[in-house]
């Protein structure tokens, strides 16, 4: 069950910073940047919850691998939004993002190390 995956609940602790955050971005960013970002980091944690659905450990991998290509997708629209003013201080989340990217990239080589001795 997804729900139990510590990366999974990593994740929607992130979901909140980022809203929180989002939610102070200037009206003109209502369907841009805004919106961007927030699709983006519950992706993170929708891909977790798919892969974790699916019946081989190649099939979550792939998902995970997605999960974190939408996480390098939350840090780049950080940087983008501390440029424009959006943002004061990223160290906190880019933190939070780092970590969570090492932890899914982590159990991804387990899941492929796991298939590759099953393939044998």
């Amino acid at each position: 069950m997804y729900k139990k995956l510590e990366i999974w609940n990593e994740s929607v602790l992130l979901i909140k910073k980022i809203y929180l955050i989002a939610n102070n971005f200037p009206r003109s960013e209502e369907f841009n940047l805004k919106s961007q970002i927030k699709r983006s980091v519950v992706s993170v944690a929708l891909n977790i919850a798919e892969g974790k659905s699916r019946q081989s450990s190649k099939d979550f991998a792939h998902f995970l691998n997605l999960s974190d290509a939408s996480l390098k997708e939350v840090e780049a629209i950080l940087y983008i939004c501390k440029e424009l003013g959006f943002i004061s201080d990223l160290d906190g989340l880019l933190k939070d993002t780092e970590v969570l990217s090492k932890r899914i990239n982590s159990l991804r080589k387990k899941l492929l190390t796991a298939e590759d001795k099953i393939r044998g």
